[in-house]
C-alpha cells in the first residue's frame, strides 16, 4: 500500500509554561485508538517515562496496534542524570529552546550520553529497545548512532518552517519519506556511503497550498492537520486534506503523519476523534492505510534503496480561491510549482547535495535558535521583498492546469495557457523539462549575505552558506542585472539537477 497515514502522539511529563494536566490527554487518545482498532505511535519523552502514572499506563493498555517509542526533547532530570549541566531558565525543568532542549545543542559526546539513557530506560520499562524515535528537531549524528547503535528503523522530524518556535528547517523534503545525508540530517543522500540507513518521515501533514507563505495568507496561522488547530478540527478543512494527500498522483508514495502532543490538553480531543473516524472510513474504501510509523519504516526500507520520489498535488483549493499548488521531492532537489490568479510560477527550487553539512554536525549550536536547510534556487518566501521577487515564472498567463504519473518517478504537469496553446512540465529526478512552454523569467530576488548567485556557461552558479553549487540549463539564456530570462531551444527548456 503506497499511500499511508501514521497517527503519533508524543507525551510530555512535564509542562513549566502552564498549568496543565498531560495524563488524560493521552489516555483519551488510547480509548479512541482502540475503539477504532488502528494503527498508532506514542513516543515517549524522558520525563513521561520516568512518571509512575505514564508507565502504569502504557505497561497496561500497550497491545498490537500500539507501537511506543522515544521522543528527544531534554529535561533537567536527563541531563543531570548523565553528569550534564542544566542549562535550562528558571523555572523550566523542560526547555524548548535549541541549545538546551534538543539533541543539536550537545557535543557528540554529550548526545551518546543522552540517547543511551534514553535507550535505556525505554528497554527498562518495555522490554525492548525502540524502532521509532522523532522529534522536532535532530541532527544527522545523532540519528546515525541510534541506526547503528539500536537499531533505528523510522525517524519523524517538524514539518518545514521558518523561525517558528526557537528552529527553522528550510528547504527538505516537503513531505513524505526519504533517508538522510550523514552530513545534514534535512538533505537526502545521493551517495549510499553519506546515507544514513532509516528513513525520515515529515511530520503532521503540511497544507501543500498555504504552510509555505503562513504570514502571507492570515497571520501566523499554523497551516497542519493537527487536531488543535483549525485546519485539523474543521471537517470540510480535513476533507480536504485526505483527498488531497490520497486521491492525487503521488508517484512512489503519499505519506503523511497526524496526531498531537498532549501539551495541548483535552482542546485536541474532539478534533482527533473526528479524524480518526474519518481516516478508518478511507482505509475501509481501500483509499489508504493507517500504520504504525516503524511498519513504515520497514515498508520503505524493503522498497527503496534510495529515497524515493514522491508528490503532493493540491488542485483544488479549500478557501474557494483558485490557488493550486505542487510539490515535488526526489533525491535530487525538491520544486514547488504554484498558480495563482493565472500567474504560473515556481515558489521554490532547492537543489540537494550531501556534501552539504549542517551547522551542528561537529559542534553543538551555540544559541536559542538553530537553522537547518539546504542549497536555494529560488525561495519565494524568503528572498522576495515588495520591489522584487524571487521567482521563477512563465510568461503566459494560464487557464488550466493537470498532472499526471508517467512513472514511479516522473510527474507531468499540463498547462493551458490563455492564448489558447498548451505546454508540459516534467519533473523527474534528473531535472525539470519545459516542452512547447513560454519564456521563463528567473529573478533572485534579495538573497541574504550568505547566498550570492551569478550566471555562467549556461548555468546559475551559487554559493551558500560556503558551499557552491550550480544549476545546467539547457536551453538560452538571456542575462538580466537580478537573473535572467531563460529561452526554450528547439521547443524545450531543461533544469538540470
Amino acid at each position: 500500500m503506497r499511500r499511508i497515514v501514521n497517527i503519533v502522539n508524543f507525551v510530555r511529563g512535564i509542562e513549566p509554561r502552564w498549568e496543565m494536566d498531560l495524563y488524560t490527554p493521552v489516555v483519551e487518545q488510547i480509548k479512541c485508538n482502540k475503539e477504532f482498532g488502528i494503527g498508532n505511535t506514542f513516543l515517549l519523552q524522558y520525563d513521561a517515562m520516568v512518571r509512575k502514572d505514564f508507565q502504569d499506563l502504557f505497561l497496561r493498555e500497550r497491545d498490537e496496534n500500539m507501537e511506543l517509542g522515544v521522543w528527544f526533547e531534554n529535561c533537567r532530570e536527563l541531563i543531570e542524570g548523565v553528569g550534564l549541566v542544566w542549562r535550562g531558565r528558571e523555572g523550566y525543568d523542560w526547555d524548548w529552546y535549541a541549545d538546551v532542549g534538543f539533541l543539536p545543542g550537545y557535543t557528540q559526546q554529550e548526545r551518546q550520553k543522552i540517547i543511551d539513557e534514553v535507550f535505556r530506560l525505554f528497554k527498562e520499562l518495555f522490554g525492548c529497545y525502540p524502532q521509532v524515535a522523532g522529534s522536532w528537531l535532530m541532527d544527522a549524528w545523532s540519528m546515525d548512532y541510534m541506526c547503528q547503535t539500536y537499531g533505528i528503523k523510522a525517524f519523524c522530524l517538524c514539518r518545514e518552517q521558518y523561525a517558528v518556535d526557537a528552529y527553522t528547517l528550510w528547504g527538505g523534503y516537503f513531505n513524505g519519506g526519504y533517508y538522510p545525508s550523514k552530513n545534514n540530517m534535512l538533505c537526502p543522500a545521493q551517495r549510499a556511503e553519506n546515507q544514513i540507513p532509516a528513513p525520515v518521515f515529515r511530520m503532521l501533514m503540511p497544507d501543500p497550498i498555504y504552510s509555505y507563505e503562513e504570514k502571507e495568507y492570515n497571520g501566523n496561522t499554523v497551516w497542519t492537520l493537527e487536531p488543535a488547530w483549525k485546519c485539523g478540527s474543521d471537517g470540510p478543512i480535513v476533507d480536504w486534506y485526505f483527498d488531497t494527500y490520497y486521491q492525487t498522483p503521488c508517484l512512489t508514495h503519499a505519506h503523511a503523519t497526524t496526531g498531537q502532543e498532549n501539551s495541548f490538553g483535552i482542546g485536541l480531543l474532539e478534533g482527533y476523534r473526528m479524524q480518526v473516524h474519518k481516516l478508518t472510513e478511507l482505509q475501509k474504501q481501500g483509499l489508504l492505510s493507517i500504520q504504525k510509523i516503524g511498519d513504515t519504516g520497514a515498508w520503505y526500507q524493503q522498497q527503496f534503496e534510495q529515497s524515493a520520489a514522491n508528490a503532493q498535488v493540491a488542485l483544488e483549493d479549500w478557501r474557494q480561491e483558485g490557488r493550486k499548488s505542487i510539490w515535488y521531492n526526489c533525491k535530487n532537489y525538491r520544486a514547488n510549482l504554484f498558480l495563482e490568479d493565472g500567474r504560473l510560477f515556481f515558489r521554490d527550487l532547492t537543489k540537494f547535495d550531501d556534501r552539504y553539512r549542517e551547522r551542528y554536525l561537529e559542534e553543538p549550536c551555540a544559541g536559542w535558535i538553530a537553522t537547518y536547510d539546504n542549497l536555494p534556487v529560488v525561495n519565494y518566501r524568503l528572498w522576495s521583498t515588495e520591489q522584487t521577487e524571487s521567482i521563477l515564472s512563465l510568461s503566459k498567463q494560464v487557464t488550466e492546469l493537470a498532472a499526471s504519473e508517467l512513472s514511479d518517478t516522473v510527474l507531468s504537469v499540463q498547462a493551458v495557457f490563455a492564448d489558447g496553446t498548451q505546454g508540459q512540465i516534467l519533473f523527474a529526478p534528473e531535472g525539470v523539462t519545459f516542452r512547447n512552454c513560454p519564456d521563463l523569467l528567473y529573478c533572485w530576488g534579495k538573497p541574504g549575505e550568505q547566498t550570492k548567485l551569478t550566471f555562467g556557461n549556461n548555468k546559475l552558479q551559487a554559493l551558500h552558506n560556503g558551499f557552491a553549487y550550480e544549476v545546467p540549463i539547457d536551453g538560452q539564456l538571456a542575462l538580466q542585472p537580478d537573473g535572467a530570462l531563460l529561452q526554450p531551444k528547439n521547443g524545450q527548456l531543461v533544469l538540470k539537477f
